[in-house]
């Protein structure tokens, strides 16, 4: 099958966990027989070039990058507000130019299947209908709206949480309606397939989480204790749920496990930090602030323990599959480990308060033999459930039956 994925940001370099989504997915789409074209933007926010794509990857797929200016400010959200019933965090990415490029791709070359990476290319799917007979699956990686949601049940500033539940309202309402646009949906969860299906969507739909590369693990990863006490942290830090959740482990946990472990480091790794989060962790005691790092993998496997606080969002973590596979033992909230089918205190440690949360990291590194049991207990859960090859093969037989009409 050819098989064109159109993304809002660029796969490679894989700098977060819905970068890293795409790419996998892309290649063990290609490495199961099909040839893979994407097209996508490069913002200033996720820049990319066909240069900095390694050859090895360029063999299997087939890139097109566009540059946008992308932009957002007061006077873009005031006016999106007043003037336009669909979300600002959409309307920005709706380009004409962007526009004629996907047009002229679809008018010029035969693909089977149309795949969309998440709800941003939505503006765009009336426009390929006009150019394009085949069959369009919309994959979604969250529930956008219930990410928004939450934050917006959070919100202190009264304004922001008024705009948040507009945006809220607003991006539901295009997710309840998807289904009249695409013929199929791919979600990356299984309670965001469900909420699909709760909502409307009856056409073909299937579910097939973030895979991983067994050949990704760059060197004996075996759980091993650290010489000193020390715990580790990476995610984009420009996602409003990722930065929340790391000020709260460091505002009510990191205060309880240095008071239990004075000498522990805590290690961060994370894109995009505004300018206040950046100077906090750089002056916060032993904490140490690794900003974008070139490769999460090596980054994840410097450190025994990783740990996730996260109190909203939806999806899946792509950084716990990862950490998973690299046999870490993982700390995570409850909301972290949502669609994630794993076994507390088998797989994974959940922990959702302060004192717990601090309390389950002090077992684990005054205890590396617990750490060890958790850390391959994970590493073979990962194996067993999320191989980016089988995975992607999954997903090439669900469009081949889409397109022979058997679904």
């Amino acid at each position: 099958m050819r098989i064109l994925v159109i993304s809002h940001k660029p796969p490679y370099p894989p700098v977060d966990g819905g970068c890293l989504a795409t790419l996998n997915m892309c290649i063990g789409l290609a490495d199961a027989g099909n040839e893979v074209f994407v097209l996508t933007l490069s913002t200033p926010k996720h820049p990319s070039s066909i240069e900095r794509i390694p050859n090895d990857i360029q063999r299997k797929i087939n890139f097109e990058i566009h540059s946008i200016p992308l932009i957002t400010n007061v006077f873009g959200y005031i006016t999106n507000f007043f003037f336009t019933r669909i979300p600002y965090t959409i309307q920005r990415y709706k380009k004409n130019s962007f526009k004629w490029i996907i047009r002229r791709t679809l008018r010029y070359s035969h693909f089977d299947v149309v795949q969309l990476e998440g709800l941003y290319l939505y503006p765009y799917i009336k426009g390929i209908r006009k150019n394009y007979t085949g069959k369009i699956a919309f994959r979604a990686h969250n529930v956008e709206h219930q990410i928004w949601q939450t934050l917006a049940s959070e919100e202190k500033n009264r304004f922001k949480a008024a705009y948040f539940g507009v945006l809220t309202r607003r991006l539901a309402r295009i997710e309840k309606k998807v289904h009249k646009k695409v013929d199929a949906l791919v979600a990356i969860s299984q309670p965001d397939l469900e909420w699909f299906t709760d909502n409307g969507f009856s056409k073909p739909s299937i579910c097939v989480p973030v895979g991983y590369f067994f050949k990704n693990r760059l060197k004996d990863n075996a759980y091993k204790a650290s010489d000193k006490p020390v715990i580790c942290y990476i995610g984009a830090l420009d996602w409003r749920p990722n930065t929340d959740g790391l000020i709260w482990f460091i505002d009510w946990v990191w205060p309880r496990i240095q008071s239990m472990i004075p000498d522990i480091e805590f290690h961060i790794a994370g894109k995009n930090a505004s300018e206040t989060l950046a100077e906090r962790l750089m002056i916060e005691r032993n904490i140490i602030f690794h900003g974008q790092v070139a490769d999460s993998s090596e980054f994840i496997q410097e450190y025994p323990i990783m740990v996730v606080p996260l109190f909203s969002g939806s999806g899946i973590r792509v950084k716990i599959i990862e950490g998973m596979f690299l046999q870490r033992a993982i700390v995570a909230t409850s909301m972290a480990v949502k669609g994630i089918e794993v076994v507390n205190n088998e797989h994974i440690l959940i922990a959702d308060t302060p004192e717990s949360f601090a309390e389950t990291v002090y077992n684990l590194v005054k205890a590396p033999h617990e750490g060890k049991r958790i850390a391959e207990n994970a590493k073979n859960f990962a194996y067993q459930n999320f191989d980016a090859t089988v995975l992607a093969s999954k997903l090439t037989n669900f469009y081949k039956s889409l397109l022979s009409n058997d679904l």
